[in-house]
This record gives structure tokens, sequence and C-alpha cells, in this order.
């Protein structure tokens, strides 16, 4: 009988320590990842200057979410906290998904008129980006270095983008060199005959013969 308590009373000892210390590393990897997500991303050189859109450009793509959701979100994603990145990205990356399941039910989310080879491999090389940011990201231990360069090459990316949405709707030289001549030129007025003193005609003075 005092056997049976004896190892009935080691077993409780041996869960409740168990349970303990399930907890207690429970609130340590709370403690930890909050630690973590205040890491600050630093900013990294190599950034290229903002392009912004001409203003055809502009209204093309006035209507088109995908664009307008990266214009807004990825001018704050620079010298921010881990937490705040993470919340960017994951409001981000699903709308790559969206766009899949679009295409695959034959919806358009791009444009008819920005709707081009060159601006679908832009938009895929800023998906890459994005992946590779976000696994950056949700590594146990991040590197702000490492996530920072790639929030630079994330940017550098959509600048690529911008770039190519105004050489959509840039004139080529040929065009421009149309136009210049189209231009018509100033019509010459005629001359208008010098008017007499007066208004009276002039006098002519005819010599006479010695």
């Amino acid at each position: 009988m005092k056997l049976r308590i004896s190892i009935y009373l080691l077993s409780s000892l041996f869960f409740l320590s168990a349970c303990t210390k399930k907890e207690t590393q429970s609130i340590e990897n709370t403690a930890s990842i909050g630690t973590i997500d205040t890491l600050t991303i630093p900013a990294v050189a190599g950034l290229k200057p903002s392009l912004r859109l001409t203003s055809k450009a502009k209204e093309a793509t006035k209507d088109w979410q995908l664009y307008q959701t990266f214009s807004t979100r990825f001018d704050s994603i620079q010298n921010v906290s881990l937490g705040t990145l993470k919340n960017q990205l994951s409001n981000i990356i699903p709308l790559f998904n969206a766009q899949e399941e679009a295409e695959e039910a034959s919806v358009a989310l791009i444009p008819s008129n920005l709707d081009s080879p060159a601006i679908k491999a832009r938009l895929l090389t800023i998906e890459t980006k994005l992946k590779v940011l976000n696994n950056y990201v949700q590594k146990g231990e991040p590197d702000a270095q490492e996530i920072g360069l790639a929030v630079v090459e994330l940017k550098n990316a959509f600048q690529n983008l911008n770039l190519q949405i105004n050489e959509n709707f840039a004139l080529s030289i040929e065009e421009m060199l149309k136009e210049l001549n189209q231009v018509p030129d100033a019509p010459n007025e005629p001359e208008d005959e010098k008017p007499t003193p007066r208004g009276k005609p002039p006098v002519e003075i005819y010599k006479t013969k010695q």
C-alpha cells in the first residue's frame, strides 16, 4: 500500500514538473517572439530614386487595385519594426494568390491597356522578391541586414514596374517627329499697301523736255 502511494506521489510530482516546464517554455517563447518583432529593419544602400507615373500612366492605373495596393504598402515597409513588416506582407502576398485564382477563372485583373508581356514580367519579379522577403522575416533568428537588403530589392522591382508602365504610354521617336511635322506653320500675311499721306494717290512728277 505504501509503495503504491509513493509511486502515485512521484508520478504526480513528475506530471506537475512537466506542466510547469512547458508553461515556462511557452512564456519564454512568447517573450522571445515579442522581442524579435520589435527588431528595427535598417535602411540599406542601393535604393533607386522614386519614379512617379506620368499623367497618362496614372489615369491607366487609377482603378488597378493590385497596383494601388503596392504603391501604398511599399512606401511604408522601410525603417519599420519586424512585426510591422510581417503585417504588411500578410496583406500583400494574398493579392497574388487572388490574381492567380482570377487568371484561372479567366478574369482580367490587369487593365487591358497595360496587359503586356513586359508588365507581366515585372509583376512576376515583384512576386518573387516578396516571397524571398517573407522567407527572411519568418526565420527563427532573422537577420535585420538581410531583410533590409531584400526590402530594397523589392522596392527597386516596383520602380522597374513604374518605368515599364510609363514606357507603355511614351511616344516613340517616329511619333514625336510626326507630331512635330504636323504643326502648321504660321500663314504668311499679305503685305499691305503702304497708305499714302491723307489717303491720296501718289503724285507723279513729269519732267519737261528741254
